[in-house]
């Protein structure tokens, strides 16, 4: 149906007077902001495949990558981990692509944002001191893809305030994580101890007994790793004295061997990661952004059933971190649910009744269900103690420059105490910072992580629902990091690193003069 002359010339008038409307019409309409928006929402996927495939197949600390082997058929390139050289070809192609696909990008750096940099330039100087130049190399590549990350989400995935791609892709991510530790706690890691008494390479290596002894009787196993003399005592029992003669070479089969029946036996569902408590830490880190992803997604349900979705996937989250046996990631999850009350839109006496009654329920249950691990003397706390005492001491030793990045197990294997469990990493990543790279190494790390969550934090929730679950998971993260290794591990540190640029890119202390992020 034509419209009529006057209806045109009325037309034609009004946009006369009000010519804001047509020129917000002709951008509507205009190719180049279509491009754009559709290279923004493009680069958000790619991104959050990247972050999905970090969780499901670099799952192991940065160095053990030299105990991994390249996937050779298409099968185990589905199911096994990935070696790095993949991770650095994805990298690399992620940076090529935001790049060619978002030149629009921020032209200025605040000057807290040039820390990151100095950082990495304090890595590479104490790196020329090393003393182990293959660790170190190893450490510091991981390093300049995190920093790539931080300043990729700050200058490109800040120009999308919504990131649906990445939520979307890391919520995927995490589900199949989490349906493997489900798998693994109802049925899974008996099948793989019904299959090492099967397979031809544990049969020929060690005698049955042994294996059933080991993956029964954890104290005992962790007893004879420590102490090179019990260690010989048990092969000789047992009859595998021949793996001996490796037991001092670097990643021996031995240690790999031993540590892995340790894992297996300790009934303690991992998921597709490294080992539990690296599982616990992603959960923590990428759940608070899962339920708000799962809340968006369900947005054309019934309020009472997009809650219940919610509740269903929390509750599932819970269980993950309760089978995974990290006392640790219990402790964290009930420190993040309490800044979380404390930022709601709810009265101070109903804050409070939520904080008390989360730390009383949490504790009690936390303290009934670890009262025997505590009779038993704590052995992981005394161990990290152990490691803690080695980093400090090398830390004072080496205040300038440390021993080199990712060479604590070098300096561990001098000054430990005998019957100590070796370790490659001494669980705290602040105190790795002094220890392999000098103090000022961890000033530098310690102020740029504390200070971005605290410039960064939430004045109180429902302001900004998608930079807040964002900043709960990365708080959670970072309190976790005192007592493991999350920044060594690509699948966590990944994600952690990019959201946090993202964070920055939006915030107004990041924010660009020429652009507002655009909602995708």
């Amino acid at each position: 149906m034509q419209k009529s002359p006057r209806n045109s010339k009325n037309s034609s008038k009004a946009s006369d007077r009000n010519p804001t409307s047509l020129i917000s019409s002709s951008k509507t309409k205009d190719p180049d902001d279509q491009l754009k928006s559709f290279r923004i929402c493009a680069f958000t996927w790619i991104s959050g495949l990247l972050v999905m495939l970090g969780i499901l197949k670099f799952g192991n600390p940065i160095i053990l990558q030299d105990q991994l082997q390249t996937p050779k058929e298409w099968i185990e390139w589905i199911f096994f981990a990935w070696p790095m050289e993949t991770a650095y070809a994805l990298f690399a192609a992620w940076v090529l692509i935001g790049i060619r696909a978002l030149p629009f990008r921020k032209s200025t750096l605040p000057k807290f944002l040039w820390l990151p940099l100095i950082w990495l330039g304090w890595q590479f100087l104490s790196g020329l001191f090393t003393v182990d130049k293959s660790l170190t190399q190893t450490v510091l590549a991981h390093f300049i893809v995190l920093i790539g990350l931080f300043y990729g989400g700050y200058f490109l995935l800040s120009r999308c305030d919504s990131l649906h791609g990445i939520s979307i892709m890391a919520t995927i991510g995490l589900v199949i994580t989490m349906w493997s530790g489900t798998e693994q706690k109802f049925g899974g890691l008996e099948a793989t101890r019904q299959m090492i008494y099967q397979q031809s390479y544990w049969q020929t290596s060690y005698p049955e007994a042994f294996l059933k002894k080991a993956m029964t009787d954890q104290q005992w196993l962790q007893t004879v790793r420590s102490d090179p003399n019990l260690l010989k005592n048990a092969a000789a029992e047992y009859g595998f004295s021949s793996r001996l003669e490796y037991a001092g070479e670097e990643g021996s089969p031995l240690e790999r061997d031993l540590a892995f029946l340790e894992k297996i036996g300790k009934d303690r569902v991992f998921g597709t990661l490294f080992y539990p408590n690296a599982f616990a830490a992603a959960i923590l880190l990428l759940s608070p952004f899962s339920l708000f992803c799962l809340w968006n997604a369900t947005s054309r349900l019934q309020t009472p059933s997009r809650l219940l979705i919610l509740a269903c996937f929390a509750l599932w989250a819970i269980a993950c971190i309760y089978w995974s046996g990290s006392k640790g990631g219990w402790l964290v999850a009930m420190i993040v649910m309490c800044l979380a009350f404390l930022f709601a839109k709810v009265p101070r006496t109903l804050k409070v009744g939520l904080v008390f009654v989360m730390l009383m329920g949490g504790g009690g249950l936390f303290s009934w269900k670890y009262q025997d691990y505590f009779q038993k003397g704590a052995t992981s706390v005394g161990a990290r103690f152990e490691y803690w005492r080695a980093a400090w001491e090398t830390s004072l030793d080496h205040p300038v420059l440390g021993t080199g990045p990712g060479t604590f197990m070098r300096a561990f294997s001098k000054i430990k105490t005998d019957g100590a469990e070796m370790t490659r990493l001494p669980h705290n990543d602040y105190l790795q910072q002094a220890s392999d790279a000098g103090w000022p190494s961890a000033i530098f790390y310690a102020v740029w992580m504390f200070g971005s969550l605290y410039w960064l934090r939430p004045k109180k929730l429902g302001d900004h629902p998608m930079r807040e679950v964002i900043w709960l998971g990365l708080v959670a993260l970072a309190l976790q990091n005192f007592i493991e290794f999350g920044l060594y591990i690509p699948a966590i540190a990944w994600p952690y690193f990019l959201l946090l640029g993202w964070l920055w890119g939006t915030s107004e202390a990041g924010s660009t003069p020429f652009q507002k992020p655009q909602q995708v």
